[in-house]
């Protein structure tokens, strides 16, 4: 009944400058990139793409303009470009935390979850206690119906210190659908302490307490989920008594 909080885009943009080197080629490649994450704070995704091309055209090894280029891609939904830069960056340093986790999230987002799932598991191999890829693991895992394991991942990431209202009620989502709602609620709860407006927690603990029989607090969480735009909300009330 409820969904799953999953990043848009991962913002994840590299902001690195070529090294000053002597020749004008060079010194070019250090004007563009610059000129290329400009345009890409200003949100202006295409022209900064056609930036980061314009550099690979004079140093095809310039590794931070296939990043660059692969989430400008990813912003303009250009998923299989975006893929191939990442695979191009990954196998060419064999381990890149930062491309591993970019690969994963366009994954995920494209619902490929078992190789996301595998992206997540390299990092976490490398650092078990990589909070986003415990978090997004455990999305991932969620989406394939492992809610348990799912579970067991985000309850990894609080242990280690992630404390995001995100986190609590994906957490609330995955024991709801193992008709935890107890529990459920908690995380609801823990969620809407941090973001007091969060109206898809407030409508999910809402249809949790409708779940136990309090109908006085689902009604009074539906109001409040109603009132902050969400869009069920309303027809959710005319259903309780």
């Amino acid at each position: 009944m409820s969904i799953v909080i999953k990043r848009l885009k991962f913002i994840s943009f590299i902001l690195l400058f070529a090294l000053s080197f002597s020749s004008c080629t060079q010194m070019k490649i250090d004007k563009l990139n610059k000129k290329g994450m400009e345009l890409f704070e200003k949100k202006k995704f295409k022209a900064a793409n056609q930036v980061f091309s314009e550099i690979l055209s004079l140093d095809k090894d310039f590794l931070p303009a296939y990043f660059n280029r692969a989430i400008s891609n990813s912003f303009l939904s250009e998923n299989t470009k975006a893929l191939k830069d990442f695979n191009h960056i990954i196998k060419i340093q064999g381990y890149s935390e930062e491309a591993l986790l970019n690969r994963a999230i366009i994954y995920e987002n494209t619902g490929k979850y078992n190789e996301a799932i595998k992206d997540y598991d390299q990092i976490l191999e490398a650092n078990p206690y990589h909070l986003k890829a415990l978090h997004y693991k455990g999305i991932s895992l969620y989406y394939l119906g492992n809610f348990n394991a799912a579970i067991r991942e985000y309850d990894k990431a609080i242990e280690n210190g992630l404390d995001v209202s995100g986190l609590y009620y994906n957490k609330g989502v995955a024991l709801d659908c193992l008709n935890k709602y107890k529990e459920a609620i908690n995380n609801y709860s823990k969620a809407i302490k941090i973001d007091k407006k969060f109206k898809l927690a407030i409508y999910a603990r809402g249809i949790a307490y409708f779940n136990i029989k309090d109908t006085k607090l689902a009604k009074a969480n539906l109001e409040y989920a109603k009132k902050l735009g969400h869009p069920k909300a309303a027809n959710m009330l005319k259903t309780i008594k």
